[in-house]
């Protein structure tokens, strides 16, 4: 059978690209579902736990499997977590899974529903998936996969599945590169967090809205999405239709800010949504837009509150203004 180059070269490029981490880095603390070595552990909890409480720079990997705990990040000193993974660029290949299944009717807070909680600063995660898998119901509320208080922490090639409340995003810098977050009812949320978002897919899985920023006075607190994906979850529940919206406000000065959208799932026309109908909450938010495409903004009608920015508006919401101007001394830029 004859193959012309091109297609040769569409099917050896990506193997010669994909980067694997299959193997411990070294100095790292190891988690194994089958470990039988003596120093090894049975679950990312254990392992935490294992880690000195002082300000020293830790690495844990973790080999495949599906782990079913809730884990807590509350030390000092700076963290990383690998997952095993044959690409370390592709979140579709991701083979650690950290699932806990909790909500706000079980626990005491949002927070304390969370299958990973971050309370650390400087902390990075790699191809993990993390689910609450309480939140994969219509009507089950809020169960969050991940809730990040920490600073300077990142996640690159990972997963976040829910339902209702998925991301926390609530407190400090942080950013989400390459990743993919799913949900439906305000499934990237949070009060004062600053969060830059690049080059992920976005998926809902039925009606609602993606984020619900809670910024509550003119501080720094603010969501950037840069060049996102936005799609209809692959098993998206049939009330998706017509019923996607960006954000709607938590807090009477929201704050969030899309840019070069590719929007390929089938929002509502009004793009935007109030808080309700009996407590708008526009007042002082900004959302706004710069080159939002796909077939779901196709005849949208935006309501008054929101902002179509010009292209040096725009510019002016960048990762340097959302995390700060270090950033580069702490973001993995392989990932942008």
């Amino acid at each position: 059978m004859y193959f012309h180059a091109t297609w040769l070269l569409a099917f050896v490029l990506p193997l010669v690209n994909a980067t694997s981490r299959t193997s411990p880095p070294s100095g790292s603390v190891v988690v194994n579902p089958t470990a039988t070595t003596s120093g090894q552990f049975k679950t990312l909890s254990s392992a935490v736990a294992s880690l000195p409480n002082d300000g020293s720079a830790q690495t844990i990997f973790m080999f495949p499997g599906t782990y079913k705990e809730q884990v807590l990040i509350n030390r000092s000193g700076a963290l990383t977590i690998y997952g095993y993974t044959t690409d370390t660029m592709d979140f579709a290949v991701n083979q650690v899974v950290i699932t806990h299944n909790a909500s706000l009717a079980t626990s005491s807070s949002d927070d304390t529903t969370g299958t990973l909680r971050v309370k650390s600063d400087n902390v990075r995660l790699y191809n993990l998936d993390v689910r609450n898998d309480f939140g994969v119901a219509l009507t089950n509320g809020q169960a969050i996969a991940l809730s990040e208080y920490g600073s300077k922490f990142g996640a690159y090639a990972c997963r976040f599945f829910s339902y209702q409340d998925t991301l926390y995003a609530n407190v400090g810098t942080q950013v989400y590169l390459k990743s993919y977050i799913e949900g439906a009812v305000d499934y990237i949320f949070g009060r004062t967090g600053q969060a830059y978002f690049q080059g992920n897919t976005i998926a809902s899985k039925g009606a609602g809205c993606i984020t619900a920023n809670g910024r509550e006075s003119d501080d720094d607190t603010i969501y950037v999405f840069e060049s996102n994906t936005i799609i209809s979850a692959s098993d998206a529940f049939s009330n998706v239709a017509k019923n996607v919206f960006l954000g709607r406000p938590w807090g009477d000065f929201a704050k969030v800010v899309f840019k070069n959208t590719a929007i390929n799932a089938p929002m509502n026309s009004a793009i935007w949504s109030e808080w309700s109908s009996t407590d708008p909450r526009t007042d002082n938010i900004l959302f706004a837009e710069f080159n939002s495409t796909g077939f779901g903004v196709s005849g949208a009608t935006r309501p008054s509150f929101a902002t179509a920015l010009t292209s040096s508006q725009a510019s002016a919401y960048n990762i340097s203004t959302v995390v700060g101007s270090d950033w580069p001394s702490w973001v993995d830029t392989t990932y942008m």
